[in-house]
């Protein structure tokens, strides 16, 4: 916790009256202390009000000093910056702005996607062809260009899933799912790619069921994502921590690595669309991981530490259906299998993996 403040919570708020973003001072209860006119204009909250209308509780109650969240409040997205003194947590909102769709872009990315299948499909011709395995030039130019095309296809699938959630049409099919089995089969898969790399990826589960509605190629894509950041910032010997706990009629899913961290002058625009210039690991599969959360009615929480690395917590609700019964066929956990995790960690993953060795 920070030091005590050299003015009174009240007072504070007057520093904040200028400024354009909404900002919220809080107190530990959850009430509202100060609000500034944009945030006034934005909420409506004044001070005695409850923030807990705006703020989700699990974001409002989570243990960090100092992080950046991404939820909806009123169906709008948001991203709020926290910082919590000793006992008033200021926070600034920061709207997600959303485009209309652009049916232009769309074709361009599908037109993309089926050319580069096409291309797939010649090269898997020309390597069942020639025996690639004889020829150790050829062999590694292959692995050259199978490692390009899987970027490609990441490519276009971060594209069209960043369109999807900036303009309100991302894909959403809840089926039950076995949350516990989904995330614990990727981090096998994600982990076994990973080791040769020194990192080594753990995953630990509470016990009983995890069964909820949920869209399982959303949820997979989320956790890829976020094990792509981690593995992109960590160093030979780091220990990536994945954790899936039950709490009350929510799931937290928390991904935890030692990496390098995220500068502080970034998290500003973490999860935008332009956090994507310059990195090719992160930027879009942020911004994904949030839409992902988002669409299940939850709240992704980032909290880094320079230099110590990122904690990434994940609220899911629990969801139930008539058709969560014993008789019920058995739920899906994974949405795919090891191509498309090939897809994603295609940034970060030597040539020598894309071999037909580890092809679907």
């Amino acid at each position: 916790m920070g030091k005590d403040m050299s003015l009174p919570s009240e007072d504070l708020g007057v520093l904040f009256q200028l400024e354009r973003d909404p900002v919220l001072g809080i107190s530990q209860e959850g009430t509202v202390v100060f609000s500034n006119p944009a945030a006034l204009n934005l909420f409506g909250l004044r001070p005695g009000d409850s923030a807990r209308d705006v703020v989700p509780a699990e974001v409002l109650y989570d243990p960090a000093c100092r992080f950046v969240a991404a939820f909806q409040a009123g169906g709008q997205s948001f991203t709020m910056y926290a910082a919590r003194l000793e006992s008033l947590t200021v926070c600034t909102f920061r709207p997600l702005h959303v485009k209309p769709p652009a049916p232009a872009q769309a074709n361009a990315v599908h037109v993309l996607s089926s050319s580069m299948m096409n291309m797939r499909m010649a090269l898997d011709a020309l390597v069942s062809g020639t025996g690639a395995d004889a020829d150790p030039a050829f062999k590694e130019t292959a692995e050259t260009l199978y490692r390009e095309y899987h970027r490609m296809r990441r490519a276009c699938d971060h594209m069209a899933k960043a369109d999807g959630i900036l303009n309100g049409g991302l894909p959403y099919d809840p089926q039950v799912v076995d949350l516990g089995t989904l995330c614990r089969e990727l981090c096998d898969t994600v982990g076994l790619l990973a080791e040769g790399m020194g990192l080594t990826v753990a995953f630990k589960v509470d016990d009983g069921l995890h069964l909820t509605m949920a869209d399982a190629g959303l949820i997979e894509s989320m956790l890829s994502n976020l094990l792509t950041n981690s593995i992109a910032h960590c160093k030979p010997g780091d220990r990536i921590k994945v954790e899936l706990t039950r709490q009350g009629n929510r799931f937290i899913l928390a991904v935890e690595d030692p990496g390098s961290g995220i500068a502080p002058e970034k998290l500003a625009d973490i999860f935008s669309p332009d956090a994507a210039q310059g990195d090719g690991t992160a930027g879009l599969g942020l911004l994904i991981a949030r839409g992902a959360a988002e669409r299940h009615g939850g709240a992704l929480i980032l909290e880094s530490r320079p230099g110590h690395g990122v904690a990434v917590r994940v609220s899911i609700p629990y969801r139930r259906t008539d058709d969560m019964h014993l008789g019920a066929p058995r739920p899906r956990y994974r949405a795919s299998g090891m191509s498309t995790v090939l897809t994603e960690l295609s940034v970060v993953l030597d040539k020598r993996y894309y071999t037909r060795k580890y092809f679907d």
